[in-house]
């Protein structure tokens, strides 16, 4: 097994822990399946199969998050305005991997969306990473520009009260297929994009319309007239 794939497992061991004593009533391996699911497996067995697997090219795309922390951070370090910029970095962090829900402070995070990050930069980079000839960061570059429409997504959630979003991870499977939803058959098909689409899965009870990027549960959107 390549050192790759022990850090990954290492890693997400090292969360489960994090995880099953910050919530007693879990047991260890429901964290593990869970920290598995946030890295974009299917679950720990399918996470071990990757690892495993002789053929690993695609492993860490499934933990794009983490294989890209440091350049995360520099993109985030160049759209946050604010200080102190680190305690920033950190909350934006936290919300990549937190789901709104009834127990979070709605105006708070419409607040630190709205005004302490720079939605369009982190998409610029995003696209960037697209227009380069660096083929290596086609990934960086659809993760970065997701970023960008998941701050927003998350803060017109907030801004109408709607204390219900699902975290980055999930949202980025859903993402994926509206703004490329026929990758696939397209003259320009991108090996990335489809292996994105094979680990980033999707709650098929849950979508966004084709082109949409704030994602809103349904029962708001009925009451809305939306759809």
């Amino acid at each position: 097994m390549s050192d790759t794939n022990s850090n990954l497992i290492a890693h997400v061991k090292k969360r489960a822990k994090k995880l099953y004593k910050q919530n007693p009533e879990k047991t260890h391996s429901q964290c593990l399946e869970e920290c598995s699911r946030d890295l974009g497996y299917r679950n720990y067995h399918d996470l071990m199969q990757q690892a495993n697997s002789l053929n690993s090219n695609a492993v860490p795309r499934a933990c794009l998050i983490d294989k890209y922390s440091e350049l995360i951070n520099k993109a985030f370090d160049g759209c946050i305005t604010k200080e102190p910029k680190d305690e920033l970095i950190a909350k934006f962090w936290d919300l990549l991997c937190t789901p709104i829900n009834n127990e979070s402070p709605l105006e708070n995070i419409e607040q630190l969306t709205r005004w302490k990050i720079d939605k369009e930069t982190l998409k610029q980079y995003g696209d960037s990473c697209l227009e380069s000839k660096k083929t290596q960061y086609e990934d960086l570059g659809y993760l970065l520009l997701a970023m960008g429409h998941y701050f927003r997504s998350v803060m017109d959630n907030c801004r109408y009260q709607i204390a219900e979003h699902p975290k980055f991870t999930d949202y980025f499977g859903l993402w994926l297929r509206s703004m490329y939803p026929n990758s696939n058959i397209e003259s320009n098909s991108s090996t990335v994009l489809d292996e994105l689409k094979q680990f980033y899965t999707f709650n098929e009870n849950e979508e966004l319309f084709k082109g949409a990027t704030s994602w809103a549960p349904k029962w708001w959107l009925k009451e809305q007239g939306r759809i």
